[in-house]
């Protein structure tokens, strides 16, 4: 991975919305989160996982494409069992976002595993009261 993607990796801000699209809660890797803890709380959670099919190994795919590929994964993740809470990733540059889920209590491996089947870089994960890591996928 480039030094440069990884930075963009870091600079990006991880935007959990609720229903409306407000922003609920964000996460900054390599910081900690008060409102994502109390979410993660409010949520009976002790950890997530954040991720996207958008863009598979980050090169730019049409629209459509990624709201397929994004489709697919809400549907994996509820036919898991899982809780998906919608999030947007927005990076330093505000005009690039990416759609995802914040996937409650979802395990590392198993993040990672999933980030893999969507041909994805990389994962956010989070856990209560510790500063949040990106995890390559490769």
């Amino acid at each position: 991975m480039s030094a440069e993607l990884l930075l963009a990796y870091t600079q990006t801000r991880y935007l959990v919305l609720d229903r409306g699209g407000s922003v609920v809660a964000e996460a900054r890797v390599g910081e900690r989160s008060p409102s994502l803890d109390a979410l993660l709380a409010e949520n009976g959670a002790t950890s997530g996982v954040f991720i996207t099919a958008w863009n598979p190994r980050s090169v730019t795919a049409a629209p459509e494409v990624n709201d397929v590929a994004h489709c697919r994964l809400a549907e994996e993740v509820v036919a898991a069992g899982w809780v998906g809470l919608p999030h947007r990733g927005v990076g330093a540059d505000p005009s690039w976002t990416e759609q995802g889920l914040l996937v409650l209590d979802l395990g590392e491996d198993e993040g990672l595993a999933l980030a893999t089947r969507y041909r994805q870089n990389a994962i956010v994960v989070v856990d209560v009261g510790r500063p949040a890591r990106l995890v390559l996928t490769t």
